[in-house]
C-alpha cells in the first residue's frame, strides 16, 4: 500500500477555503476511505496530533485528531473525527502557545489562542457533536480549523524557528526568583524542558541525583546561591547564567532593581559560569528598553523573555562550538547589593525622580514605605506619578497636600509624588481618592 504524503508548506492546497462534505455522502466509501487514509497519514508521523484532509490533498472540511493525545495508556485509542466543524464558542482570554505543523515541518513559533473553545461538526456517522475543549485541545481545535480556512500558524506566529529533528541539549534548571520562574515558564513553553528543576537555594544541593541526570548543560538564573566549582564543571558543556544586566555593569543580586533605580542600562547576559559572582565569560548579550512607567515586575518579564529567546537560539550554537565566550572586562565592573527590607524606607529629601524610581523598582518587595507621623502608622506607597505643581502655601519635604485632581500628593526634596495607590498598615491596598474618603485627615499629615 502507497504511502500517503503530507503535503509540504508551498503546496497550493494549504492556501485554499476547504469546500464543506454533504451530510448524505459522510457514510460513503470516498469519505470513509478519505478518513482511513487520514488516520494512516497521521499515525506515520510519530509527533502527529492531528490532521486536515487539505494536508493530504483533499479540499474538503475535514480533521481528525490522534486519540493517543486524549486518553490515559489503558484506555481505547479513538481517533476523533471532525466533519464540516464551526468554533461556536471562543473564550476571550487567549494564552500564548508553541505550535509546529505536519505541513510546515521543522518550523516552529508562538502565537495566541483562546484558552477553551466549543466546537460543533459531524463524526465519522453523521452524527452532530459537540464538544467543548481547553488547553492543548482547544489549541488544536483553533489550528485544525484554520488548515480548513488556508491559514497556517506561521501568518500570525512570532519567534518561528527552524528546528531540525537533531537530539535537543538536555538540561537541569536552577532559580529561586520570580525572574527565573518567568525564564523556566519561556523555555518550557518553547518546548525545552529541564531534566531536574532546583528551586530553593536554601536546601542542600542533591550533587549524587544532579550526577545521574547526564545533562549537557546546567542553566542557572537568579538562584540565589554560587555553586560550588564540581557542580558548575559538571556537565559536558559546563554550566551557564542567565543575569538581568550587561554585565560586568551591574554583577551582584539586584540588578533590575538597581537598573530602575537608574544605576545601569538595562539587558540581558548570557555567561558560561566560573565560582566567582556573575564572572564568567560572556556567551552573547542584548539590550531591552524601558520607560518611566516600567517597575520590577514589567521589566522582569521583559528580561526573562528576552533571556529565555537568547537560551533557546546559542544553547546549539554554544554546544557544537560556534560560539566563543568573550572575556569580561573586570575594570568596567560594577556591583549591586542584597536589598533589605529597611531599603524600602522612603526618604522624601530625595527628588521626587528619585523616590518614584524606587516605588517602582521595589514593588515587588520590600516595597516602598513612610511613617505617617500623626497616627504612627506606617503607609505603603503601590503606585505613584510626578506632580511638578507644589502647594502655595509653605511647605516641608514629606507633607502631604491635595492635587486639583483631588488625589494625594506628597512633597519631595524637589517636585512631589502624586499617590495612585496606598496601603495603610494592617489595611488592604486601595486607590487613593477612596483612601482619602476613610481618612480625611491624611491631607496635611506629616510622612517620614
Amino acid at each position: 500500500m502507497t504511502k500517503t504524503e503530507i503535503l509540504q508548506k508551498d503546496a497550493l492546497m494549504l492556501r485554499e477555503t476547504a469546500r464543506l462534505v454533504s451530510v448524505k455522502n459522510i457514510g460513503t466509501k470516498k469519505i470513509q476511505d478519505l478518513l482511513e487514509r487520514m488516520k494512516e497519514a497521521l499515525h506515520a508521523e510519530e509527533d502527529g496530533v492531528a490532521l486536515a484532509a487539505p494536508q493530504i490533498g483533499e479540499s474538503l472540511r475535514i480533521f481528525i485528531v490522534n486519540g493517543e493525545m486524549l486518553v490515559s495508556k489503558q484506555a481505547k485509542k479513538t481517533d476523533l473525527v471532525f466533519i464540516n466543524p464551526e468554533l461556536i464558542k471562543t473564550s476571550k482570554k487567549k494564552k500564548r502557545v508553541e505550535e509546529g505543523c505536519l505541513s510546515l515541518r521543522y518550523l516552529y513559533g508562538q502565537l495566541k489562542r483562546s484558552e477553551k473553545v466549543t466546537i460543533k461538526a459531524y463524526d465519522e456517522t453523521g452524527k452532530t457533536v459537540v464538544r467543548g475543549a481547553s488547553g492543548l485541545l482547544a489549541q488544536i481545535f483553533q489550528h485544525e480549523i484554520d488548515h480548513l480556512n488556508g491559514i497556517l500558524f506561521t501568518d500570525t506566529a512570532e519567534n518561528v524557528r527552524d528546528i531540525p529533528p537533531a537530539r535537543k541539549p538536555t538540561f537541569v534548571f536552577f532559580g529561586s526568583s520570580q525572574f527565573s520562574r518567568y525564564v523556566l515558564e519561556e523555555l518550557e513553553l518553547a518546548g525545552f524542558s529541564p531534566l531536574l528543576s532546583i528551586t530553593s537555594a536554601r536546601d542542600a544541593l542533591p550533587t549524587e541525583e544532579l550526577r545521574k541526570t547526564g545533562a549537557d548543560v546546567f542553566v542557572v538564573a537568579s538562584f540565589g546561591k554560587i555553586l560550588p566549582k564540581e557542580l558548575i564543571e559538571l556537565p559536558r558543556y559546563k554550566t551557564l547564567n542567565v543575569h538581568p544586566s550587561l554585565l560586568p555593569q551591574l554583577r551582584g543580586p539586584a540588578p533590575i532593581q538597581d537598573t530602575i533605580l537608574g544605576k545601569g542600562v538595562p539587558g540581558v547576559t548570557i555567561i558560561r559560569m566560573d565560582e566567582k559572582m556573575d564572572h564568567g565569560f560572556v556567551i552573547t548579550q542584548e539590550e531591552e528598553g524601558i520607560d518611566d512607567q516600567d517597575d520590577f515586575i514589567t521589566l522582569s518579564e521583559r528580561l526573562e523573555k528576552r533571556g529565555a529567546d537568547l537560551l533557546i537560539k546559542m544553547i546549539p550554537d554554544f554546544i557544537t562550538g560556534k560560539i566563543k565566550p568573550k572575556r569580561q572586562n573586570d575594570t568596567q565592573a560594577s556591583y549591586c547589593k542584597l536589598i533589605k527590607k529597611e531599603d524600602g524606607k522612603i526618604d522624601f529629601k530625595k527628588d521626587a525622580l528619585k523616590v518614584l524610581r524606587q516605588i517602582r523598582a521595589f514593588i515587588h518587595w520590600p516595597g516602598s514605605f513612610a511613617i505617617w507621623k500623626e497616627k504612627n502608622k506606617m503607609v505603603k506607597i503601590i503606585e505613584a506619578q510626578l506632580q511638578s505643581q507644589l502647594p502655595e502655601l509653605p511647605f516641608t519635604a514629606g507633607m502631604v497636600f491635595k492635587t486639583s485632581s483631588g488625589k494625594p500628593a506628597v512633597v519631595c526634596g524637589k517636585k512631589a509624588i502624586i499617590i495612585e495607590t496606598i496601603q495603610i498598615e494592617g489595611k488592604k491596598p486601595t486607590d487613593s481618592i477612596s483612601f482619602l474618603n476613610g481618612y480625611p485627615d491624611f491631607i496635611g499629615a506629616n510622612l517620614s
